[in-house]
């Protein structure tokens, strides 16, 4: 393995033969307290070793603020986060939307957890969880927000709030890299084909993804996390980005394909179900396939989303010893 010089600065890397690796996952509860949050954070980098550490926010911090109401119960029975009241069920109601403040709310939150965390961590680089202006979008809306485009009805509503959402992403991302961070994880939970055609994708979707973007410039290191089972990965792939991850063994393009579709890091090559099944072998077969068909690129193993909680630590410590000692 072998890593190009701005990987090697922008991560602090001190042996370039290594294979990179990192992982996340969530931590329920811990995750609502800026302090309990970082600590769960660094004894996580600490027992773990990952090559950077991305922060592990809960994943509807970026709609807090705008007035929903949440249920976190299921995460820690590994499913996911409701929005039990949003007011923004009508596409008339993005008229009332408005700006969210660094600080109050989840966002002063998570910033005070990225300080705590800054403070502590050491060389370790830290990657700074934001969503995407139309995942955001989608879950105030409760996925309505599809619908209400294809109606074809107050779309400058809609446009409007996305352009106000894409400020708000910026901002904060801008806030993050000037705290330390490294850079962003830029998760974009709207990417799939099945979900988003190609007119409302290229209309509602990428400009308002490079207004957020714009916030991250100075970022020594950004990812963009394509969610999803058909990714559109070679529409995505030019996006001002120093890294992809996406959902490699468990969708298309295969590592091989998106080595060549891009010249960018690829940051994936762990099917997280297999971490979750404590799949040994599949994981290991995994590891050695990604840094055999990435043709010698510049590759961070990673799995392609977030490991559902709770996690098996056992696998976790297995994947870390198996790649520290990974010729």
């Amino acid at each position: 393995m072998f890593y190009s010089e701005y990987i090697c600065k922008a991560l602090r890397v001190s042996d370039p033969t290594r294979p990179l690796f990192s992982f996340w996952t969530h931590f329920p509860n811990d995750d609502l307290n800026a302090r309990i949050l970082a600590d769960a954070s660094l004894d996580f980098c600490r027992t773990y070793r990952p090559d950077f550490l991305k922060t592990m926010p809960n994943g509807m911090y970026g709609v807090e603020d705008y007035g929903c109401e949440i249920d976190y119960s299921g995460i820690s029975q590994g499913g996911v986060a409701t929005i039990e009241f949003t007011p923004f069920s009508e596409v008339e109601d993005w008229a009332g939307i408005e700006e969210v403040h660094l600080g109050r709310g989840a966002l002063r939150r998570e910033l005070d957890s990225l300080s705590y965390i800054l403070a502590e961590i050491g060389a370790v680089p830290v990657i700074f969880t934001v969503f995407s202006p139309m995942t955001i979008a989608g879950k105030l809306s409760k996925g309505k927000i599809y619908h209400q485009i294809r109606t074809g009805t107050e779309l400058e509503l809609i446009h409007r709030a996305l352009a106000l959402i894409a400020a708000d992403v910026a901002a904060l991302s801008r806030e993050a890299i000037r705290l330390g961070a490294t850079g962003i994880f830029f998760a974009h939970q709207d990417t799939d084909r099945s979900k988003v055609d190609a007119d409302i994708f290229s209309d509602f979707v990428v400009p308002y993804d490079y207004e957020a973007l714009a916030g991250a410039r100075d970022g020594r290191f950004n990812i963009l996390h394509l969610h999803g089972d058909s990714p559109r990965f070679i529409e995505m792939a030019h996006y001002p980005v120093h890294a992809i991850n996406w959902h490699a063994w468990e969708t298309l393009p295969t590592v091989s394909a998106a080595a060549t579709i891009t010249d960018k890091c690829l940051v994936g090559g762990i099917n997280r179900w297999s971490i979750t099944n404590d799949d040994r072998d599949e994981i290991k077969r995994q590891i050695d396939d990604t840094l055999a068909l990435s043709g010698g690129k510049n590759v961070i193993i990673t799995p392609g989303c977030t490991i559902r909680h709770p996690c098996n630590k056992d696998v976790l410590a297995f994947i870390r010893d198996y790649l520290l000692t990974n010729p």
